[in-house]
């Protein structure tokens, strides 16, 4: 009976070591997090764009403010295509950081694009970090590439390049599978 409490008691021991032991390591991870989605706020735009409809995919929204309307393609990301893995839960996951700023957000416009779109990095207020810019919230959680291609187009490159080493690091979203790169994917669609 004795042999069978001691049993149990380093197993209980062993559990509880390994759960403090995660919570250490997730807790340790944070503040890297935090520092990588914030490190560009104090250039933000005020958030004062209105989401006009939900997020069509993880790196396009259409926003209005004093009767203009914007379609806008995110600066510096790709996010994966709606067909391909990944596609759909990160446009979900976009609208869900849109969502958490009350469905409004910061637009630092650098171009206009090809199809007209608004090329802009895109600022959120959320609840949990303040300030933050929605590329690097996206390309920490794993939910788009750093377009290293329209890395001049980004003034908060460093930001979103550190936010994707930590996701790489981390193997979250498009960097835990081995996936198809979006602008590929494209690619080899259109030469079908």
């Amino acid at each position: 009976m004795l042999q069978k409490i001691a049993n149990n008691s380093v197993l209980l021991i062993a559990v509880a070591l390994i759960v403090v032991g995660w919570k250490i390591v997730n807790k340790a991870s944070q503040p890297q997090r935090a520092s990588t989605v914030k490190s560009s706020a104090s250039n933000a735009p005020p958030v004062n764009w209105e989401l006009t409809k939900p997020a069509y995919d993880g790196d396009t929204i259409t926003v209005k403010r004093n009767g203009q309307k914007v379609k806008v393609r995110f600066a510096c990301i790709d996010a994966p295509e709606l067909q391909q893995p990944m596609g759909r839960k990160s446009r979900d996951y976009l609208r869900s950081l849109i969502n958490s700023s009350n469905g409004k957000v910061g637009l630092n416009v650098i171009k206009s694009d090809r199809y007209g779109r608004s090329v802009a990095e895109v600022w959120i207020n959320s609840a949990e970090f303040g300030t933050e810019l929605v590329q690097s919230r996206m390309i920490s959680a794993g939910m788009a590439y750093g377009y290293d291609r329209y890395k001049s187009d980004c003034p908060s490159w460093e930001a979103v390049a550190s936010a994707q080493e930590y996701a790489k690091s981390n193997r979250f979203g498009v960097w835990g599978g081995n996936y198809q790169l979006p602008w590929n994917y494209r690619k080899q669609k259109r030469n079908r």
